[in-house]
């Protein structure tokens, strides 16, 4: 029988979420909300609810914090005066925020005799506990490694990026470039065949059709990026730069907002002036780089 326990304070979607799956794998569970409603939800699905963070720091030796933000945790921590409550407790943030604030928590729960193990989900809550459900971790070997049994209720695969505790994050918000943009090109491309007239149920036919290259497409991009092959190419930049100039002349036709074709003609203006246009797509890394 399992006979791991963890507290989960936060239960938005996500928390709930972690929760629930924590629960159906025969997880001892404590809950905290700052809504009762939704710990009473909990609570008849075999949870046990904490009156306080306090009382759910004290419950469990491990506590998986799903909060807005790291500042919506901080303020927990200062308006219930948990700041020497983490002695002998292991704190497993699955939140987002910025890299500084990021490093100040895990430097604060250290520096308060906690133990962090530090992460990012990249999921759907209904994805967790099943094959695709997907967890990026950092922290110390030995705290990952006490933290294992727990994060393989959540995603069996979970990810170690090792002890930066700023890995996470920085994993998270890059891959969520991909998903955001891919997602709003779609949205985009919906609003230019609907003022078109060009009905969705065809567009949603050639979506598919032609989305079918970009698994692999993106896997290529990735490959000639890390091995700097971006002269080899099917394709160039400039190519691309004037497939969208077209798209932009389209949608500026019928009077749809600029605003993404905007965005992405300055890309590839930006490229042209660097001397990319004959290059691999995959030259554009070079526009994006620090310092460029």
């Amino acid at each position: 029988m399992n006979q791991h326990a963890v507290s989960v304070i936060g239960l938005g979607a996500m928390g709930a979420g972690i929760a629930r799956t924590l629960l159906n794998a025969g997880c001892r569970v404590s809950v905290w909300n700052r809504s009762r409603g939704k710990v009473d939800e909990l609570v008849s699905q075999g949870a046990t609810a904490c009156d306080s963070p306090l009382d759910a720091i004290e419950a469990n030796t491990h506590v998986i914090v799903c909060l807005t933000d790291y500042a919506a945790w901080q303020a927990i921590i200062e308006a219930n005066g948990l700041s020497d409550c983490f002695a002998g407790t292991c704190i497993i943030p699955l939140t987002t925020g910025t890299l500084e604030t990021v490093q100040d928590h895990a430097t604060f729960i250290e520096q308060h005799g906690g133990r962090l193990a530090d992460g990012a989900v990249m999921c759907y809550p209904s994805d967790l506990g099943t094959e695709t459900g997907s967890l990026l971790m950092a922290g110390s070997p030995d705290v990952l490694e006490e933290c294992d049994p727990i994060l393989r209720m959540l995603a069996a695969n979970w990810t170690n990026l090792g002890e930066d505790f700023k890995k996470p994050t920085i994993l998270s918000r890059a891959l969520m470039v991909d998903v955001g943009m891919s997602l709003i090109g779609i949205v985009n491309g919906v609003a230019i065949a609907q003022a078109g007239g060009i009905s969705l149920d065809v567009f949603m036919q050639h979506t598919q059709n032609v989305g079918a290259i970009i698994p692999v497409e993106k896997i290529r991009l990735i490959e000639a990026i890390r091995d700097g092959n971006t002269e080899e190419t099917q394709a160039t930049i400039n190519a691309w730069g004037e497939g969208q100039k077209a798209v932009r002349a389209i949608a500026q036709s019928l009077g749809t907002n600029l605003v993404f074709q905007d965005a992405v003609k300055e890309v590839f203006e930006e490229a042209e002036k660097r001397g990319l246009s004959k290059k691999d797509l995959a030259a554009l890394a070079e526009v994006f780089a620090p310092g460029s």
